[in-house]
């Protein structure tokens, strides 16, 4: 005996929709303490603010590897510092 088709009581445009996104993962950077030349001291300081890498390297700094933390991106202001609580 042949099975026969079941009918569905559906649109078939309920099955062509796509699924809702989900949330994005939490994406995460770390960021670092860092020093800079302070031209008015003639001396290196230590940058008050925790930055990335990149952001980093554009102020001509040198990156302290043992103070590295791994941050939400979310935390970041649109310079790449660290606006989140230290």
């Amino acid at each position: 005996m042949k099975p026969t088709p079941i009918e569905l009581d559906f649109d078939e445009a309920e099955v062509t929709e796509p699924l809702p996104a989900s949330p994005p993962a939490a994406n995460y950077v770390t960021v670092y303490s860092f020093v800079v030349y302070d031209h008015d001291r003639g001396t290196t300081i230590t940058y008050p603010r925790m930055a990335t890498p990149a952001t980093i390297a554009k102020m001509r700094g040198k990156v302290n590897e043992d103070t590295a933390w791994i941050v939400d991106a979310a935390e970041l202001d649109v310079e790449g510092f660290y606006s989140g609580e230290k």
